[in-house]
């Protein structure tokens, strides 16, 4: 009979934990993006950094807006998004999340102009 080490246990978590705790920064970007990218007027997501300790998170996030939406509103709406959902997910309490609007997008301008950005 072998043993193997068992996976998905770490130091710190519960093992019956009802959430799970993200296994680096990389993990809590992409949760960040993907909650962010659900925000109406978000066009582009980049996470910046990813700050992360013991019990919480700080994040930066870079997005390219639709010209047309509210941008203190698409920004506040982001940063309680991403808040809302790496929580959730990783039960870790977000610090801050600190949101920058790089660019506009024009309706009939920028049409291809998103999947260019995402490059540069």
């Amino acid at each position: 009979m072998t043993t193997r080490p068992s996976t998905g246990a770490k130091p710190g978590n519960s093992p019956t934990g009802s959430v799970p705790r993200p296994d680096d920064e990389a993990d809590v970007a992409r949760i960040a993006a993907q909650a962010a990218s659900l925000v109406p007027g978000v066009s582009v997501v980049r996470p910046a950094a990813v700050r992360l300790d013991d019990r919480s998170v700080g994040l930066d996030l870079h997005l390219i807006t639709w010209y047309g939406h509210s941008v203190p509103t698409i920004a506040e709406t982001v940063r309680a998004v991403v808040a809302d959902r790496v929580t959730a997910q990783t039960g870790l309490n977000v610090a801050v999340v600190t949101v920058t609007v790089d660019d506009l997008l024009v309706p009939g301008v920028d049409s291809c102009g998103a999947a260019a950005r995402e490059d540069g």
